[in-house]
């Protein structure tokens, strides 16, 4: 008895392949498609790249409501490197830079 490949709920096949920089999605049937890109996302990224980047609550008023270590990883899977910077009775500073 043969099995259905899976599928998923949009009728795509699984993706075979992802491009670290998430510019092209390969499917598994072959075809490609662009993603989409996220605003919020956008947002974050200029955010820590300002001089003197961004702390924890500069990224929930931008609306991101996670952690802000995610945040921090979204920089770098775009090629950005993050330094942090915590200085004495200050809210911590994560600053984005190529």
């Amino acid at each position: 008895m043969a099995t259905k490949p899976k599928t998923k709920s949009n009728g795509h096949k699984k993706a075979a392949k992802r491009k670290a920089n998430g510019k092209i999605i390969k499917l598994a049937d072959g075809k490609a498609r662009a993603k989409k890109p996220n605003k919020l996302h956008d947002t974050l990224i200029s955010l820590m790249s300002r001089p003197t980047g961004a702390t924890i609550h500069d990224t929930w008023n931008a609306g991101f409501y996670f952690p802000v270590m995610a945040a921090v990883k979204i920089a770098e899977r775009r090629g950005l490197k993050v330094k942090k910077d915590k200085k004495p009775g200050e809210l911590t500073r994560y600053i984005a830079h190529r």
